[in-house]
C-alpha cells in the first residue's frame, strides 16, 4: 500500500509539473509580446539591427525554456547552449548603445515580467506553489548564467573601446603636433634659411618675424600639449592669405577662393586649412617649384580645394610612412577621412605634384549652427 501511495504521490507530482509546463508554454507568445512592449516603452526604440532583435529574442526564449524544462522536471535545468546568443547580444548592444547598465535592466524587465505570469498561475490553483518555487529557482539562475556571459564580453568591449580611444588620441596628437607646430617650425626654419641668400637685405627685420614665428610654434606646442583646441579659422581665405604673407615662399603661389565659405562650418574650414598648408609645405620643402596654385571651391554640398606645383615630383608609392613626406600625406589622408571626404594624391618624377582634396558638407543649415555655435 505504502509503495502505491508513493507511486501515487509521484504521479501527481508530475501531472502538475506537466500541467505547470504546458502554462509556461502557452503564454511564451504573450511573455515575448509584453516583455518587448516594455523594452520599447523605457528605451523608445526598436532596435535596427534585425540579427540583433533576432539574438536578443532567442536569448529571451532561452530563459524561458529553461524554465519550461526546470518546471517539468521538477528541478533547476539549465542548459547552456542559449549562452552563444547572449553573448551576440552583448557585442551587437554596443552598436545599438546598450550600455553594460542597460543590460541589468533589460534582465530585470524580463524577471519581472516572467514573475508576474508564473505569480498569475499561482494566484488561481495554490497547488501550484511547488511547482512555482522550482520555476522561479530556475529563472534566477538561467539570467544570472546569461548576465554572467554578458559580462565578460561587456568587459571584453570596454577594453577594446579604451585601446581604440587611446590609439585615435595618439593619432590626433600626432596630426597637431605635425600639422600646427611642426608646420610653424618649419616657416620659422625656412625664414632663416632665406638669410643665408646673397643679397639679403633688413635681416633685422626677417630676424624678427622668425623669432615671432618660432613663439608661435611653442604657443601652439603648449596649446597641443594641454589639450586645448584652437579655435577654427573665422575665414579660409584670410586664414591662407595671412600664412602665404609669414612663407615668403620663394616660388610663385598663386591663391583663387570661389563659393560661400557658409556652406561650410567652421571646423571643416578649420580642417581644410591644415591640409592645404601642408599640402603647401611639401610642395615648397620637397618639389623645389617654380609656380604653386592653391585653389578652393565651396559648392553647398561639396567642397573641392588642390594644391598643384610644377616641381621635382616624386613616385607616390614610395612615399613612406616616417618620412617627413610620408607622415604629412598621412595627416592629410586621415583629416579628410574624419570629415568623410578624401585626398587624391597624384605626381610622377619631373612632372609636378597635383594633391586634390573633396569633402562632402552637410546641410547648410547644420553648418550655420556650428558657426553660430563658435
Amino acid at each position: 500500500m505504502a509503495a502505491d501511495s508513493a507511486v501515487d504521490l509521484a504521479g501527481q507530482v508530475d501531472e502538475l509539473n506537466e500541467r505547470f509546463a504546458a502554462l509556461i508554454a502557452d503564454a511564451h507568445p504573450e511573455i515575448l509580446r509584453t516583455f518587448t512592449r516594455r523594452f520599447n516603452e523605457k528605451y523608445g526604440f526598436i532596435p535596427e539591427n534585425g540579427a540583433f532583435r533576432e539574438r536578443a529574442m532567442a536569448t529571451v526564449g532561452g530563459v524561458l525554456s529553461d524554465v519550461e524544462c526546470s518546471a517539468r522536471a521538477g528541478d533547476v535545468r539549465i542548459d547552456d547552449s542559449h549562452l552563444p546568443d547572449a553573448r551576440a547580444v552583448a557585442r551587437a548592444g554596443w552598436d545599438e548603445c546598450l550600455s553594460p547598465a542597460d543590460g541589468l535592466c533589460i534582465a530585470v524587465l524580463l524577471l519581472n515580467t516572467m514573475l508576474a505570469t508564473l505569480t498569475g498561475f499561482v494566484a488561481t490553483d495554490q497547488e501550484l506553489l511547488p511547482c512555482f518555487t522550482v520555476a522561479v529557482a530556475a529563472l534566477n539562475e538561467s539570467i544570472s548564467r546569461h548576465l554572467q556571459a554578458v559580462a565578460g564580453v561587456s568587459a571584453a568591449s570596454t577594453l577594446e573601446r579604451v585601446h581604440r580611444a587611446q590609439v585615435e588620441e595618439r593619432r590626433r596628437l600626432a596630426r597637431d603636433l605635425h600639422d600646427r607646430v611642426g608646420e610653424a617650425l618649419a616657416v620659422g626654419l625656412r625664414r632663416l634659411d632665406l638669410q643665408e641668400l646673397p643679397g639679403r637685405t633688413d635681416q633685422r627685420g626677417e630676424l624678427s618675424v622668425s623669432r615671432d614665428t618660432l613663439v608661435e610654434a611653442m604657443r601652439r606646442l603648449r596649446v597641443v600639449t594641454s589639450d586645448l583646441r584652437e579655435p577654427p579659422v573665422a575665414s579660409l581665405e584670410k586664414a591662407l592669405i595671412g600664412h602665404l604673407d609669414c612663407v615668403r615662399a620663394s616660388a610663385e603661389v598663386r591663391l583663387h577662393i570661389s563659393g560661400d565659405e557658409g556652406w561650410a562650418a567652421p571646423a571643416v574650414l578649420d580642417e581644410v586649412f591644415l591640409i592645404l598648408c601642408e599640402a603647401l609645405r611639401n610642395a615648397l620643402t620637397h618639389g623645389v617649384p617654380q609656380l604653386v596654385l592653391i585653389g578652393v571651391e565651396v559648392c553647398e554640398r561639396e567642397l573641392s580645394a588642390w594644391v598643384i606645383d610644377d616641381g621635382c615630383g616624386f613616385t607616390p608609392a614610395l612615399a613612406a610612412v616616417g618620412t617627413a613626406s610620408g607622415s604629412g600625406l598621412a595627416s592629410m589622408r586621415e583629416r579628410a577621412a574624419l570629415l568623410g571626404g578624401r585626398v587624391v594624391v597624384s605626381s610622377m618624377p619631373g612632372h609636378g605634384t597635383r594633391v586634390q582634396l573633396h569633402l562632402p558638407l552637410p546641410d547648410h543649415h547644420d553648418a550655420e549652427e556650428g558657426r553660430s555655435a563658435h
